[in-house]
């Protein structure tokens, strides 16, 4: 079976930003109430987990209690804007408006002709959030119409002097058909196309893969008018199709396991509620090989990160000039494997907040990466306890540094955690591996800490920065409805490339220095090797960096490989 997923599935911007205001709203609450007015998107899965971050949910204006309240993407009437505004200024409650642009564009569309006597015609879902928000600013009157056929029932005192906008999420083709039949009828006809650019950008994937693929899966919310917008797109084409939430509702007896399958999302659906449509649909057939999945096995697992530590451990050791002894790389993997197997068990929120896909595989291999985690941490506190109790102490620091990194403990009377701070991660573990591979070995042989191990310590450190910014920026999307405080989601993509490229380009630098100050025969060979592992991670960035990770390469190279390419300076 072939599984072709649209890039453009997954969170659309206006929903990325009504998911930000509520996780930071939540995060500053400081104990208080927060609430979104109605539901926040249309995706019951997502709304679960918001609700395990204490979010709720008030269905009417009049059922806002004390605390913050977040207006949902789709908006809502002005009048119950108005209502909660007052009991703002009386202190009652604070207000985040996540009202999506696209959407207030609309508002202000129909507030610009209304007054001047045009009634509104809306195209869109009836009893849908967003089309009632819109009737609400229409004061010349206001229908909501959702086919041809409701077109041709209009009035003609209504198409006399009117006014066409479209709910945001409405399909492209009705659009245009049902308003060329109105410009027939009408005398007066302002069009308004307020359709947003994600919305026909999605069909028109969506109507591009459909014509392309044996069976059709949408996933998303049965509630969400664009995922099912997706379906008819499907069901136009003439092609077989399942609307689903979850995997689980999938149909697995209409698949003979050697069809291509497309596999198309909604913008309110997370991520990882399609990479487990796309593995139960993998299952079903020869998925993308027995070579691509072993490939993907062995890419994605710690181990990789692990002998990449003991490879660029070794190397950066043999360019400072230090002795070359088994036991730092030898720490430098075990602890790394260890803190990847053993973290996620300790996470307060459980198994769940790495998102289900991941949960079921941490559960269903539970006792072997417990059993590895900790023979992993036993072997690294073993070997730095043969290099005396000061290495012992530095390794046992960092290993709970690393495991206790969620735990909120109770220091001077306040619970406190270190992954309260936003961003800590992606400068906690880049320190870690450095002290660990770098500076104990230094500290161990008492050796000069002069400009070449200073630039030692960068290269490792902006290697491993690189590598996890990267990865917390394709999981963005993610980590957002999982709040997880990542450095891209508290400054930006753009702010945390530009981090990224500074640090790399500062390493590059100071080992290009060093190299030519240290006198080493044939210099150009180990700053190539330095210039090429600084360069992989820009270019991996730039080649795999998409949008949605499950519409990805099946096969993409490790991000690993740039501690690799410094590994190779032993070989110098």
């Amino acid at each position: 079976m072939k599984v072709i997923v649209a890039k453009t599935a997954g969170f659309c911007w206006g929903v990325r930003r009504a998911m930000d205001a509520v996780l930071e709203a939540s995060a500053r609450s400081d104990g208080e109430r927060v609430q979104t007015l109605g539901p926040l998107i249309h995706n019951p899965q997502a709304l679960d987990l918001l609700g395990k971050r204490g979010v709720g949910v008030a269905p009417a204006p009049d059922q806002v209690a004390e605390g913050t309240v977040v207006i949902r993407a789709h908006g809502i009437p002005i009048q119950d804007l108005r209502g909660l505004k007052e009991r703002q200024a009386k202190g009652e409650l604070k207000i985040v408006n996540a009202t999506c642009p696209e959407v207030a564009k609309v508002h202000s569309k129909i507030k610009k002709w209304s007054p001047k006597g045009y009634f509104t015609i809306i195209l869109g879902s009836r009893g849908h959030a967003e089309s009632e928000a819109h009737r609400s600013f229409a004061d010349h009157g206001s229908i909501i119409v959702q086919n041809m056929a409701e077109a041709e029932a209009l009035p003609e005192e209504q198409l006399r002097k009117a006014l066409v906008v479209a709910q945001t999420t409405f399909t492209v083709q009705d659009f245009h058909t049902i308003v060329d039949r109105l410009r027939e009828r009408s005398g007066d006809l302002i069009v308004e196309n307020t359709i947003c650019e994600d919305t026909w950008t999605r069909q028109n994937e969506a109507r591009e893969i459909a014509s392309r693929v044996d069976h059709v899966v949408i996933v998303g919310g049965k509630n969400s008018a664009n995922t099912r917008h997706l379906a008819e797109l499907a069901a136009h084409h003439g092609k077989p199709h399942q609307f689903v939430e979850t995997a689980a509702e999938l149909d697995r007896s209409v698949f003979t396991g050697h069809e291509t399958v497309g596999v198309l999302a909604g913008a309110s659906t997370p991520t990882w509620l399609v990479e487990e449509v796309v593995d139960a649909l993998e299952e079903l057939g020869r998925g993308p090989g027995r070579l691509a999945k072993l490939l993907r096995l062995a890419l994605g697992m710690p181990l990789l990160l692990a002998l990449g530590a003991v490879f660029m451990t070794l190397g950066i050791h043999d360019w400072m000039g230090t002795p070359r002894t088994w036991q730092y790389p030898a720490i430098s993997g075990t602890y790394v494997l260890a803190m990847f197997l053993l973290a996620p068990f300790l996470d307060p929120m459980g198994l769940g907040s790495k998102g289900p896909a991941r949960a079921k595989i941490l559960e269903r291999h539970r006792a072997l990466f417990l059993g590895t985690g900790l023979a992993s941490l036993g072997i690294a506190l073993g070997v730095a306890a043969t290099m005396g109790l000061g290495s012992f102490l530095v390794v046992a620091t960092a290993s709970a540094f690393g495991l206790l990194y969620k735990q909120r403990l109770n220091l001077f009377g306040r619970r406190l955690s270190l992954s309260g701070i936003p961003g800590s991660k992606d400068i906690l573990v880049s320190l870690a591996l450095a002290i660990v591979a770098v500076a104990l070995p230094l500290w161990h042989h008492s050796a000069a800490w002069n400009l070449r191990t200073w630039a030692g310590v960068l290269v490792v450190t902006s290697l491993v920065f690189a590598r996890t910014a990267i990865h917390n920026i394709k999981d963005m999307q993610n980590d957002q409805i999982l709040g997880r405080e990542t450095l891209p989601i508290l400054i930006g993509r753009r702010a945390t490339k530009i981090v990224l490229l500074t640090l790399l380009t500062l390493a590059l630098a100071a080992f290009a220095w060093t190299t030519l100050e240290a006198g080493l025969p044939r210099p150009w060979l180990p700053i190539g090797l330095a210039t090429l592992a600084a360069a992989y991670p820009v270019a991996y960035l730039w080649l795999y960096h998409e949008r949605f990770t499950a519409g990805s390469s099946k096969v993409e190279p490790p991000l690993e490989l740039s501690f690799y390419l410094v590994g190779l300076l032993a070989l110098l």
